[in-house]
This record gives C-alpha cells, structure tokens and sequence, in this order.
C-alpha cells in the first residue's frame, strides 16, 4: 500500500494546488498520484453499518472511464444534467463531468410532481445535451421528455448503474482522457440552480476558478492542524452538500462518509450515530436538521453517541437562531458536544458557497443583544435592561481574499460599522452571472459604491446585515422585510416570537409576511399545527390568541391574519428555508390548506372508549 502524505507535505501540496489555475479535476488526479489508496469517500449505503468505499486512485480511475465515455456523446461545453441518487456515484459522475470538459448541472432526481417540474425547468433553461439517470428511471423517459416545452430540445439519457462503476477499476486510462479538462476551460464547470426562496430558481455559471476559490478559503478556515474526517448527508445537488463538503472534502484531503438525505430525516440519530462511529471532526447542517435532532432522539440513545470529537459544525440559514444552538447544545452536552464547535456561517449560491463564518474554533458563537426599536430603524445598539431585546448571532468574519461591504441599497452608499444595509461582496468566488439572464446578472453582479467607479464589482447578496468589529451579522432578506410606520420587522424574529407562543406549532412551521389590502400593509401569520396535538375548534382559537400577542408583545405590531395549516404547507427551499415570497402568493390565492380541528366525541361513546380517545390524542 501506498503511504499517505505527511501533515507538512499534504499542507504544501494544498498551497502548490492552491497557487496554479487549475480544477477540480486536477485537484483529483493530484490526489490520485499522491494518496492513492487513501480512503475518499465512505458511503453509508443504508445510513448506518453497509459501508462502500472509494479511495482516491479508484474515483479518478472510475470517473476517467466515463469520462471516455461522454467524449464519445458530447459537443465541447454541453450541459450535463445529473439526477442520478446522493452517493459514490454521484460524485464519480460529476467528476467525469469535469473530465470530459462538459459542464455540470446537479439538478434532484425527478421522482415526483414537484421535482418533475423542477427538472423540466432547469433542462430547458440549460438546454441540456445529456442527462445522467439511474436505470430505475429508463422507464419513465417518455413521460419526462414529454414535460420538457415545446421549445426546449430532447436531450440524450445515459443510464447508469452500480455495476457500471464497479468493473475494472485497474483498466489503463489514456493519458488525453485524463487532460480532457483542459479542452473546457473556456466553458463553465457548473451550472448551480438556486434554492429560491425568495423567486424561480437561475442558473447560477460557476467557472472552475469559483470552485477552487472556494474551496481554498473553506480549507483555510478548516484549519491543518490535526487530520479531518467530515460527515455529510446534504442533497449533493445543494450548494452547501456539493460545495461544502463533497467538492471541499477533495480538494483538502480528507475522508468524508456520506449519507442520503432521506436517511437522515426517516432517522436523524442515524447523523450523531455515524458522527460518534466514524470519528468525524467536521459536519454541517441547517438549523431545521438541529431541532429535529433535539425533538426526536431520547437520552438512552444519547448515552451510546460520543461528540466529542466533532470540532467545527458548520451551521447555515437564514439566519441561525440562537435558541436553535441553545436546544442543540443543551440536549447532547451529555455525548461530549461543546457549543464552541459551533460555525455559523453564511454564503449564496452566487458567491459559489462561502460568504464568512467563525474564525476562533476554540470558541462559542458571538452572540450580541441588541435593541430591538434601534435594529428596525437599521441600527445596531446594546439593548437595555427595559426594553425589547433582539439577539443576533456573529457569521463570523469575511473569507480570505474576499471584501465585504454594507450599503445603502437606495443610494448605493457605504455605510458605516454597526449601520444596517444591504451586504455587497467582491472576490474570486463571485459566480460569472447568471444563465440566460442579462439584465438580472447586470444588476446583481455588477455594483458599484456611489462615488467610485473604482470600487467594483461587487456581488449584491439581495441580504441585510451590519458589520461590527469585523464579524458580519446578518438581519433579514430585502425582500422578506416588513415595514410598518417605518419601521423594518424582519420576518425570521417574527416567526420565532410565534413559535415559541404555544406547543402544538411545527418547530421551523412558521412563516411571515405583509400583504398590500386598501393601499395598507396587512402582516400574516401562517404556522403549521403538529398532526399529534389534535386540537379542537376552541384550541385552535387559543393557538391563534397565542400567537397574536406574543407578536404584539415583542414587535408592538397585531397580525392582521393568523393562518393555521396542517404540516408541510408552507413552500420549502432544497435547503430546508421558508419561501415566504411563494407562501404569500398561496396565501393571496386562497390556496392554503386549513389546519382541521379535532371532531368532538359524541355523547354515545362509553367511558372505555372515552379513555381510549384520551390517549390517542
């Protein structure tokens, strides 16, 4: 077996790398030549014991004999749509991808109404020559090729199965196969769709640059002190599963063990087991994966689970909310879990992933309370000891290389520390546009602070926030905001004074937002009722009174609307975040689902029955 490189020369094989233009795929190879038979990849096949793995050399190997493969099929730059399943697979397509000089375009599975649609969408906008399958879906070819407009062309299919990847691994490689990357560089490397939760997803063009970019200032915030192992089961198709850990995990040399999404959620223990068995360091996850985690495992199961050694858990939303990390930290301190592993971070799509995040890993998250009157004028001030308080949790500071800028979003001025506006970013992770999009990418990528034509271009995030003290903060979405008498409410503190008014609400169930009636802001309210708490008519009504003043309390604002639903009705982005812009076009339609009150029991049933009633509920 080959030897593994030391601490010291795989730290200046990263800054070698690090300092040359080049790609993903160089980055694989160099790995492959280097640490062949060091372990890439782990993959949990049924979330916890079926382990399959891919060392270095047996990725670049797999993906090299596809990548022959394509260069038989593709035009030089074709989109490449990739649905295939979350696992070894995935990445060994997406690297052969890469080596084929094609562009990538991760996109869902298309199994379901929704994600059908998605797939024709994304498809057509990219006019993709090719789309990578599993075999399970050959017989469904028709059906999706007949979602596709009457405008967008039939792309090719190519399906693949396990036993694909899984044959001669030792088969000679042609050396051009493997410099088929260098044909592309003039295309993009990627093609990454957003989440949208605030409109219809764009494609947002990576080149292999952005990718590098990234990686190289996430790598520099991982730090090469001691040996990583990182833990993923994020949607691959996801900027921050893709970007953030699979992409990362390659470029800085680490083994990752990968876990379908869908495993996680039928069993989130699954994720803290697999973190405790496998000894990882490093993981993410968004703030609704946390609560779950809180609200579904017991003690007895956190008496077998060992965190000790998770070190950075990197924590993105919008925003991260600090009775999020409380809950968390609070229920597996007893596994060994310590708050300072927390990282809140925060990133777009457009910036290929990585915005900013804590820096000092040996500490807690920054935390500051500030007043709540003060933040809705777009000022950051300590909060008095009277007065309603907003907690706002640090993002940490900006990524290397890169330069952050809080402006006036009206006038385009930059405003000073501890002011709230709108968050401009500028460096070599800033995505090339978007695709098919001239006049949005004009807009969005392509600022410049008022009086200097110099200082430019700069990413618009379209995100508010303030800096102070170097560490970013971040406070709401421009078009989330809501204002009333000038005051500017941002709907995720809106959301968490309504969750925390009564119990039967979903935890994350809760969105908020203003709708226009008579030439007057109205705020709505909508918040998901738990399918266990079985409420009748008058305890719904008690739901809505909760809510109601807690808002009132805490923002001196009434909601005009209390909407509540049954489970899954508010819009959801890949990502786990609330799309307040389409929940409010529902809302305006009528299409909101009702949450049902339970049916009083009749005055016949007997007192065995009226107790076996008791207990269901």
């Amino acid at each position: 077996m080959t030897s593994s490189l030391s601490m010291s020369e795989a730290a200046l094989l990263v800054q070698e790398l690090a300092a040359q233009d080049i790609d993903m795929d160089a980055i694989l190879r160099r790995r492959a030549a280097a640490t062949p038979d060091e372990v890439a990849l782990r993959f949990l096949k049924n979330g916890e014991d079926d382990i399959v793995e891919l060392t270095y050399r047996q990725l670049d190997l797999r993906a090299a004999r596809l990548a022959r493969q394509l260069k038989q099929q593709l035009t030089p730059g074709a989109r490449v749509l990739l649905v295939l399943e979350p696992g070894l697979n995935y990445v060994t397509a997406l690297f052969a991808i890469f080596k084929a000089g094609a562009t990538a375009v991760p996109s869902f599975p298309p199994v379901g109404t929704r994600a059908v649609s998605r797939f024709a969408s994304i498809c057509n906008d990219c006019n993709a020559q090719l789309v990578i399958a599993e075999g399970s879906l050959q017989a469904s070819v028709d059906r999706l090729n007949a979602s596709l407009s009457a405008e967008g062309n039939v792309p090719e299919w190519l399906f693949v199965g396990s036993d694909f990847f899984e044959t001669q691994d030792t088969q000679h490689i042609p050396a051009q196969v493997d410099a088929a990357a260098r044909s592309g560089e003039q295309f993009p490397a990627l093609l990454q769709y957003t989440s949208g939760s605030t409109g219809n997803p764009k494609g947002v063009i990576l080149s292999a640059a952005n990718l590098i970019s990234n990686s190289r200032v996430l790598d520099i915030r991982l730090g090469s002190a001691e040996k990583h192992i990182g833990f993923t089961w994020l949607p691959p198709y996801h900027d921050m599963g893709l970007m953030g850990a699979l992409l990362l995990s390659i470029y800085s040399g680490f083994t990752l063990v990968v876990m379908t999404p869908a495993h996680f959620v039928q069993r989130p223990l699954r994720w803290l087991k697999g973190l405790s068995t496998h000894h990882v360091t490093t993981s993410v996850a968004p703030n609704f994966a946390l609560d779950l985690c809180v609200d579904t495992i017991t003690d007895e199961e956190i008496a077998e689970l060992d965190l000790s050694r998770l070190k950075m858990l990197f924590c993105g939303a919008e925003p991260v909310r600090q009775a999020t990390l409380d809950r968390f930290t609070e229920k597996f301190k007893a596994a060994g879990f310590s708050s300072a592993a927390f990282v809140p971070c925060y990133g777009l799509a457009e910036a290929t992933l990585f915005i900013s995040g804590k820096s000092d890993r040996d500490a807690t998250p920054r935390t500051l309370l500030l007043d709540q009157e003060s933040l809705a004028c777009g000022l950051a001030r300590p909060a008095s000891a009277d007065a309603p308080a907003a907690a706002v949790i640090s993002c940490g500071t900006v990524a290397s290389g890169h330069v952050m800028a809080v402006v006036d979003p009206d006038t385009r001025q930059q405003l000073p520390p501890g002011a709230v506006g709108e968050l401009w970013f500028k460096g070599a992770s800033v995505a090339q546009g978007y695709l098919n999009q001239a006049e949005a990418s004009a807009e969005v990528f392509n600022a410049f602070i008022a009086g200097d034509p110099q200082d430019g271009p700069y990413l618009r995030t379209g995100d508010l926030g303030f800096v102070l003290d170097d560490e970013l903060y971040i406070t709401g979405r421009i078009k989330d905001v809501i204002i009333f008498a000038g005051r500017n409410l941002y709907p995720q503190d809106i959301e968490a004074a309504a969750q925390a008014s009564h119990p039967a609400i979903r935890t994350n169930g809760v969105a908020a937002f203003s709708v226009t009636r008579d030439d007057a802001e109205q705020l709505v309210v909508v918040a998901e009722i738990l399918r266990s708490a079985k409420l009748s008519g008058e305890d719904l009504e008690n739901v809505e009174d909760a809510i109601a003043a807690a808002i009132t309390r805490s923002h001196g604002v009434a909601p005009h609307t209390v909407h509540l639903a049954p489970v899954s009705t508010i819009p959801l982005t890949t990502s786990g975040k609330v799309r307040r812009s389409a929940c409010r076009d529902a809302f305006n339609a009528g299409a909101l689902a009702h949450a049902k009150a339970r049916p009083a029991p009749s005055a016949a049933v007997t007192e065995t029955d009226s107790t076996t009633l008791f207990q269901q509920g």
